[in-house]
């Protein structure tokens, strides 16, 4: 901590000020005399009309001036100066991170002489290269928007994609809503994501892989922007974009609002399959309605902080207040699978298939020999196909009370599956916002506000039919609860030099978890205090009994964010020069508490009641008499002891951005920004560093004959540095932009920037986490170890740490972090023209690109055998593969530090994996490598009509394709994949309006109507959004070759349940080289494949992805008609 302090004070000091991303306005321009030359010394005010704040600026040389920090909002400017009139423009509208350049020219008269006029809509973007888009306050509270979520209005931009489920729009799917592709940048995840801003303050949660955090509520929202290229200094952390929300702030005229948006299942459309499925009884009998609700409802208040007789601020003092509350009611219907009263009992004489074939239940502790099974061995079944009630475990008794009893019958399964109906099963959403701003003018030089938001969404959800006891399982609840705040001060040293500073921060927490199982004591089913008191959680055991639905949920979930900004900035006005310094300082903390099964979990299959132990069959084994026989399946039955990491990242950004107005047409951005993204560090150094495969293993001195190399490191131990990774410190970033004038009406703009991301990985903790395995036979499965009643008798097994050195994680697969790993970081330009056309209209038309490189990835090759190896296995290059299978004597059988793992229980190992060259390991995955690369290109063209005549409009589209590397196709010979990204959308169409219908008084129709008939034929307002996206590549399957051929089906039939896109062509190559056209090929009338499943040992040869078949496209259209009468 120390090491950072002293960072952050050296920062500092080199900056002497710093800031942060602006969501404010500026204004520039240049003040002329009627001659056109520059006047100095003019004094320019602005005055924003519904607070009366004012700012100043005094004019260069060269006759230009600057005022930044000026909230979005419409303004009045004036310029004096003697020898000349006053000037005085009204009506300017500035929006968020808006550079308005207004020039002025005086008149020759005197100051007591004025000329006023009245603004035009700023269509044009003469000052910056930075490419976006603003969503203004009409068009946030206007156009339709389900769940009311502002950040979903992004979909309007062009070269932004959403990359999230429809469903998830709400304001509380943190994670869904922050999955945006812009440009070719990386959506969340690994080092992608896009910078979330609020008032200019980060807005992010590292949760879930850079969450969006606070939402806030439509109506506080005064306007956002989505900057798709910004090529200032200031930005940075972004694969992508930026999205900069700015809140309401309070004015001089007191104003709220009052409203509800209610669903009900009678106004929906009903569920598709409802539909399908429902048999009507009588003639004119209606399908069920889903029991869907949903309540959505607040207010809004905003104006001056007045108290009679005590305080009035009106010109001074500002709030805006607004409480949304959110209750929905979803239905979930499942249909699941519960033991009848026979099957409680023990009796499975009843146990048909749907053809009406008995299941038989075979007794664990018989076996003979019989030549008519698999290996000649089988067990005998129970007479009568019933259990012994002295053989039925007293805790299985209790267990298997807790299942509800079935009540319905599916046609076309077995008679004892799918018996329960859980309908309708409505998961209940509750949530609630807060959102407060406070602005203050301290004096004519000093002015700040403060903002406070909170959020918590909570979910009620079953997942299974236990409605009540500790054996339910579901989000029960899920919870994220949302904390933000910021303070915001503007100091002015005089008209050019002005300081700012603001202190962010956030705290997102994300909970899941049981409330009923939670604290619970096990030993009430019978197991023994000595196991329930070490189990690193007390809560009901998960219980999972193959072809049954389960009991309990067995783990938990708390992952709290904290993040803390500090960004002070100072902008110096120079002449033709508007220069502005800062500092990005962040620090950010996440705990992450997952318990895993920490509760126990416990699962019980078929294998102990089936006819031959190796060898399952349709007709005989069933998961509940293996648990009332207390026959516990060892795959997933565990208790895991895990760690709950504290991780820190500290984050330091140094910039300066000179916007030069060269001259009267061009101006220039040029910014700087040094990114100091410091590794992730746990607090307690509970965290592995990197893996040494030359080192000697000393496991070696217990083996015989073989001495194997490699190891995993520790943090903070043998020297090593407390981070799994080094600090990457050359993360310099170039920005460069112009603006070019040709005329009053057209104006050429582009731009290059480089942009380090964020990112996200946390490292490894192998040797912190560890799980207690269970053994359930000595024999391999033959014979069941009957001890439901004590299955953990050796107690739970405690994590080692780094005190095992090298020897940790013996006999399975180790991942790790590389230890050179750099921060991701992409490249940005673009190039277009704008152009003003009539009533109001602006076309852009751009080229816009995006290039990634050091992308993250992970490689698996660390341990595989040789490819010289390999081949001699490979049948499509003449190997064998029986070769690579071969079984030889097991080198660390029953080898101390192998122990829970099939090195050390098995006398044999597979040739293969005894020629990996690390043996002692099975797969070993580094991670946090820098392979990848992206490329994306673009053509994007929008159409913007600003409000006028009661219309407003904005069309875009998008041409695109993006190409990604991520990792390789074969780890063995590290031949990288490249393919269309995942996400490639060629086309996108986005049109939004919104149309004041001409009717009712002052319009073109009933103009002259009367109050009553106004008050019915007026106000009437439509609204409107429709998006278009192609759909995105289909993922190829990795486990085949394809032939060349295209693999599209010519004749999809759209009429069918389901709708065939890919030929179903496939054969497959047997181990002895053999092609073999599949059964459901040959049924289709295949007769030469389009896939060739490969065989073992043979490399990947095909892409993740292929453009040729892609998902179906989406399209999303909303309409809105809305009714508003003026009260007064």
């Amino acid at each position: 901590m120390k090491r950072h302090l002293w960072r952050l004070l050296f920062v500092l000091g080199l900056s002497a000020s710093a800031r942060g991303q602006e969501f404010r306005a500026t204004l520039n321009g240049r003040v002329t005399d009627p001659a056109g030359l520059p006047v100095p010394g003019v004094g320019v005010t602005v005055i924003n009309v519904n607070t009366n704040e004012t700012a100043t600026a005094l004019t260069g040389d060269a006759g230009n001036y600057t005022i930044p920090f000026l909230k979005p909002g419409v303004y009045t400017i004036t310029a004096e100066q003697p020898g000349f009139k006053k000037f005085t423009r009204e009506k300017q509208q500035l929006s968020v991170g808006q550079t308005a350049t207004i020039d002025i020219q005086l008149e020759v008269g005197q100051v007591t002489e004025t000329v006023t006029i009245t603004a035009e809509a700023q269509l044009l973007e003469t000052s910056k290269a930075d490419r976006g888009t603003v969503i203004e306050r009409q068009r946030v509270s206007e156009l339709p928007l389900n769940a009311r979520n502002p950040f979903m209005l992004s979909l309007l931009v062009a070269g932004v994609n959403f990359n999230g489920a429809a469903i998830y729009h709400r304001p509380f799917d943190n994670g869904a809503i922050a999955d945006w592709n812009i440009n070719g940048g990386l959506n969340r995840g690994g080092a992608g994501g896009n910078e979330f801003l609020l008032d200019g303050a980060p807005n992010n949660s590292i949760q879930g892989g850079n969450n969006l955090a606070y939402v806030p509520p439509v109506d506080s929202v005064e306007e956002f922007k989505i900057m798709t290229n910004s090529y200032d200094a200031q930005y940075g952390r972004t694969s992508g974009g930026v999205i900069n929300v700015s809140l309401k702030s309070g004015t001089n005229r007191p104003h709220g609002t009052v409203y509800e948006f209610a669903r009900r299942d009678w106004l929906d459309a009903n569920y598709l399959l409802t539909n399908a499925q429902f048999v009507p009884n009588k003639p004119g009998e209606r399908p069920p309605t889903s029991g869907h609700f949903l309540n959505q409802y607040g207010f809004e208040v905003d104006g001056p902080v007045y108290i009679p007789k005590l305080y009035d601020g009106r010109n001074r003092t500002f709030f805006m207040y607004q409480l949304e509350r959110y209750r929905e009611g979803t239905p979930n219907p499942a249909t699941l699978t519960y033991p009848d009263e026979r099957q409680r009992r023990g009796d499975f004489s009843q146990l048909f298939d749907r053809n009406g074939n008995l299941i038989q239940i075979y007794d664990p502790l018989t076996g003979r020999a019989d030549a008519s099974a698999p290996g000649g061995w089988a067990r005998d079944p129970f007479p009568n196909n019933i259990i012994p009630q002295n053989r039925i475990d007293p805790i299985a008794a209790k267990i298997i009370s807790l299942y509800p009893l079935p009540n319905a019958t599916t046609a076309g399964s077995d008679p004892w599956r799918n018996n329960y109906a859980f309908t309708p099963n409505l998961a209940f959403d509750t949530f609630i916002n807060h959102a407060l701003k406070v602005d203050q003018v301290l004096g004519s030089k000093d002015k700040m506000f403060f903002r406070y938001g909170y959020n918590t969404r909570t979910e009620w959800r079953y997942t299974e039919a236990v409605l009540s006891g500790p054996a339910s399982d579901g989000q029960l609840p899920l919870q994220r609860i949302n904390y933000t705040g910021v303070v915001d001060w503007v100091h002015t040293f005089d008209p050019k030099m002005l300081l700012n500073v603001r202190i962010g921060g956030n705290r997102y927490i994300e909970l899941a978890r049981s409330d009923p199982g939670f604290g619970y004591d096990a030993t009430q089913l019978g197991f023994p205090r000595s196991l329930v008191d070490q189990l690193p959680v007390k809560m009901f055991p998960r219980i999972d009994a193959s072809d049954y639905s389960r009991l309990g949920r067995g783990d938990f979930t708390k992952e709290p964010t904290n993040a803390v900004s500090i960004q002070p900035n100072l902008a110096v006005i120079r002449s033709t020069h508007s220069i502005r310094t800062g500092v990005d300082i962040r620090m950010t903390q996440y705990s992450r508490q997952v318990s895993g099964s920490g509760g126990m979990r416990l699962e019980f299959t078929r294998g102990f009641t089936q006819r031959v132990w190796n060898q399952g069959d349709a007709l005989s084994g069933n998961s509940i008499a293996s648990m009332l026989l207390g026959t516990l399946n060892s795959t997933n039955t565990v208790i895991d002891n895990n760690a709950f990491p504290i991780y820190l990242w500290p984050y330091y950004a140094p910039w300066v951005q000179d916007d030069w107005k060269l001259t009267r047409k061009l101006t220039l951005n040029l910014g700087l920004r040094w990114d100091l993204n410091g590794p992730i560090r746990e607090r307690f150094d509970r965290e592995n560093r990197g893996f040494d495969p030359n080192v000697v293993n000393p496991v070696s001195s217990s083996l015989t004959g073989l001495t194997v190399k490699g190891g995993i490191g520790f943090v903070g131990i043998n020297g090593n540095p407390r981070t799994p990774w080094d600090w990457d410190k050359n993360n310099i970033q170039p920005r460069a932009g112009f603006a070019y004038s040709l005329g009053e009406k057209t104006v050429l703009r582009g731009g290059f920037g480089q942009y380090y991301m964020n990112p996200t990985g946390t490292g490894f903790q192998t040797g912190f986490s560890v799980s207690t395995p269970y053994v359930s036979s000595p024999d391999g499965g033959r014979t069941p170890f009957y001890n439901l009643a004590n299955p953990f008798p050796q107690g739970v097994t405690q994590p080692p740490g780094s005190s095992q050195g090298l020897q940790t994680f013996l006999g399975r697969g180790p991942s790790y972090s590389s230890i050179g790993y750099s921060v991701p970081y992409i490249w940005q330009f673009s190039f277009g023209i704008q152009r003003q056309l009539p009533w109001e209209t602006k076309l852009e038309a751009s080229y816009v690109a995006s290039r990634g490189r050091q992308l993250q990835t992970s490689w698996t090759g660390v341990n595989e055998p040789p490819d010289s190896f390999r081949k001699l296995c490979d049948v499509s290059r003449g190997g064998n593969a029986s070769y690579c299978n071969d079984l030889l004597p097991n080198p660390f059988f029953n080898i101390p530090g192998f122990e829970g793992t099939s090195r050390f229980t098995n006398s044999t190992i597979s040739r293969s994996e005894l020629n990996r060259p690390m043996p002692q390991f099975t797969g070993i995955t580094e991670n946090e490598r820098n392979d990848g690369r992206t490329w994306y290109n673009s053509l994007q063209v929008t159409t913007e009509k600003r409000h006028s005549h009661g219309l407003t409009l904005v069309g875009t589209y998008t041409l695109s394709k993006m190409v990604e590397e991520s990792g390789f196709l074969d780890s063995v010979l590290m031949t990288e994949q490249r393919s269309l990204y995942t996400q490639d959308r060629p086309h996108r169409l986005t049109v939004s309006g919104i149309w004041d219908l001409p009717f009712g008084r002052n319009h073109r129709l009933l103009g002259g109507a009367s109050r009553w008939a106004d008050t019915i034929a007026g106000g009437w307002q439509w609204s409107g959004l429709f998006v278009y996206n192609s759909g995105r590549p289909w993922d190829l399957p990795d486990t085949t070759w394809l032939t060349g051929k295209d693999a599209r089906n010519p004749n999809p039939d759209a009429n069918r349940s389901f709708i065939q896109g890919v030929s179903p062509c496939v054969a497959q190559m047997s181990n002895s080289g053999v092609v073999t056209m599949q059964a459901f090929s040959v049924a289709a009338g295949c007769t030469e494949p389009y896939f060739i499943i490969r065989p073992s040992f043979a490399a990947r040869n095909i892409p993740s992805h292929s453009g040729q078949i892609r998902r179906p496209s989406f399209r999303e259209f909303d309409v809105n008609l809305a009714k508003n009468n003026r009260i007064r």
